[in-house]
């Protein structure tokens, strides 16, 4: 006699992705879907017992880097032992097409392409195709063969993945397709009507819609009417414009007395984006957009939290369909964790070579000048005091030879020795050019007023990665906290410590809501039907296991992880298997 099911999960708190309140019973499973919810639904080959345990749909990540290396670590082990069943990738205005002349460097192979083509303070983006397929082979023994995004995603299918992938293009892939490197500059009306096609082609190959990076090359470089013209080709097709808002400005060289743009601005101007090219806007890493100086007033901060959200909340009222992520932090920020001292001095250690021969330059009085004045002049974006007076008041010293300047920042360090913070920088560096600093802490008063809004989304920022891989050049990168433990502090944190949202709440705001916004039909609900993307997690012990000085170690408490019905995470370890799909725009 045939079981009734593949798989049936007992004793389950059911949290259903809806927002509707927890419920017990049971889930079953047949091939790649939830075939039943209920009480005593009857055999199955394989019984999972979640007494204890929450049940929720699997985590969509709304703002990922995964596209870029999950062709490097398929098995995207960090995602899955976090919760992530799907990622949304193409993120910040960059994805792995369209290609052309030149290709994205990527970060996998970071310390290639430092060594093919270095650079002291900013090493370009793009790379011609040809020339580095040749070294890529070599590396990795494939090559980036593909020119649309429809080859790439097809390359995706044939390797295969653990995690789902939603596909969107990057509006610098288009621009970059007509104006190669010669971007710095407005677009001509012919380049932007030339960029149309490529653009066309990625949703037709079933790109969910665009992104932008209007902090980074190229994308800072367009004007609106760029962005404006460009998204009426994404609304011919329901698309979506998810915007990396204008807020530092370009990440590069800043002189004396260029101050950045005012943030608000770049979501308003994400905003009449969509409300002129009929686009759906999402809004990458919101946070307070108007600046208080001096900081440190709770008060001041709430109110331009609120302020901040009051744009968003005045384009819904309008009728725009506009929402916006959060990342989930641990202590880190973005893509990289990064505890070196020394790397707010990379351009002078790719000079000198290391961190040692650092240490013994930095006692040449003259070349510590031409440092200060290099900095002072704006010229590193990296630590530039001119946009970032309080650079030396932010991170403690974690670990330094020299014991008295533990637990102290740059600043601290200052005022005993009784020198400028640059000149404390340079002292400790001498003493020990191996200092490590802890993460900084993005503790915030007013966070919990951006997870309460109807709108917010989570997304982790990172690649799809392992925890051995770093960078063994300047400035040094590892894997950010993020890139293993976002979704389990979001749940440590937001649920459990604070009770800023119930789980019923937590667990839509990452599931059954991203699905709807980005039209992922049958997922992100616990019903009869849908796909079976499933996490089994115990909210009462999951647990951000990752340190500022270790940020690369996998999170407790999230015991299995079920991809379209495979079983990807058995009680926190990866199976192995690969059963995600690429989600195609429908």
């Amino acid at each position: 006699m045939s079981d009734d099911y593949d798989v049936i999960i007992k004793n389950a708190t059911i949290v259903d992705g809806t927002g509707g309140k927890p419920f017990k019973g049971e889930v079953a499973l047949y091939g790649d879907r939830i075939a039943a919810v209920g009480e005593d639904l009857g055999t199955a080959g394989k019984k999972i017992d979640a007494r204890d345990r929450i049940v929720s749909p699997g985590f969509i990540d709304v703002h990922n880097h995964g596209d870029i290396s999950i062709l490097y670590y398929p098995e995207a082990e960090g995602f899955l032992r976090q919760g992530i069943t799907t990622f949304i990738g193409g993120q910040c205005g960059g994805s792995p097409g369209p290609y052309g002349e030149y290709v994205s460097g990527g970060m996998m192979l970071y310390d290639l392409f430092r060594e093919l083509y270095p650079a002291m303070y900013y090493p370009s983006g793009y790379i011609k195709k040809d020339e580095f397929n040749i070294h890529h082979k070599e590396q990795v023994g494939w090559e980036v063969d593909w020119k649309t995004m429809g080859e790439f995603c097809a390359k995706v299918e044939s390797f295969g993945i653990s995690p789902n992938f939603v596909p969107m293009v990057g509006h610098g892939n288009v621009r970059v397709m007509v104006m190669g490197l010669n971007y710095e500059r407005k677009a001509t009306e012919n380049e932007i009507e030339a960029m149309k096609p490529h653009l066309k082609q990625a949703m037709e190959d079933g790109c969910l819609g665009m992104s932008v990076g209007r902090d980074y090359d190229p994308g800072y470089w367009a004007v609106k009417e760029e962005l404006i013209e460009l998204n009426k080709v994404v609304a011919e097709y329901d698309g979506i414009y998810q915007s990396h808002s204008l807020r530092t400005g370009l990440r590069k060289a800043r002189r004396p007395g260029e101050f950045p743009p005012p943030k608000i601005n770049g979501i308003l101007e994400a905003i009449d984006v969509g409300r002129q090219a009929g686009t759906a806007v999402q809004i990458s890493h919101l946070g307070p957009l108007y600046d208080v100086y001096p900081g440190g007033n709770d008060l001041m901060t709430e109110a331009a939290a609120k302020a901040t959200l009051q744009a968003v909340d005045e384009a819904i009222e309008e009728g725009l369909d506009v929402s916006f992520d959060l990342i989930p932090n641990t202590g880190g920020y973005g893509l990289y964790a990064n505890n070196w001292l020394a790397a707010a001095l990379t351009p002078w250690v790719r000079v000198t070579g290391s961190r040692e021969q650092l240490a013994k330059a930095l006692r040449m009085n003259d070349f510590r000048e031409e440092i200060k004045a290099t900095i002072w002049s704006g010229k590193w974006y990296g630590l530039n005091p001119n946009i970032n007076p309080r650079w030396s008041k932010g991170r403690k010293i974690a670990e330094c030879k020299n014991g008295d300047y533990l637990e102290k920042t740059v600043s601290e360090v200052a005022s005993e020795l009784g020198v400028e913070p640059l000149d404390a920088l340079f002292e400790i560096l001498m003493e020990d050019p191996y200092t490590k600093l802890h993460a900084m802490s993005f503790a915030s008063p007013v966070k919990s007023l951006f997870y309460k809004h109807p709108a917010m989304m989570a997304g982790v920022d990172t690649l799809a990665i392992n925890t051995e891989w770093e960078a063994k050049s300047a400035p040094w990168f590892k894997p950010s906290q993020n890139s293993f433990n976002g979704f389990a502090a979001y749940f440590e944190d937001i649920v459990r410590e604070e009770k800023v949202l119930s789980i019923e709440q937590a667990v839509h705001h990452v599931t059954g809501l991203p699905a709807k916004k980005f039209g992922l039909k049958e997922r992100g609900a616990i019903k009869a039907g849908s796909y079976a993307d499933l996490v089994i997690m115990d909210i009462d012990r999951v647990k951000d296991m990752s340190t500022s000085l270790n940020p690369c170690v996998y999170p407790e408490g999230i015991h299995h992880v079920i991809v379209n019905g495979v079983h990807v995470v058995d009680e926190m370890s990866h199976t192995g298997k690969k059963p995600g799909k690429v989600l195609y725009r429908e």
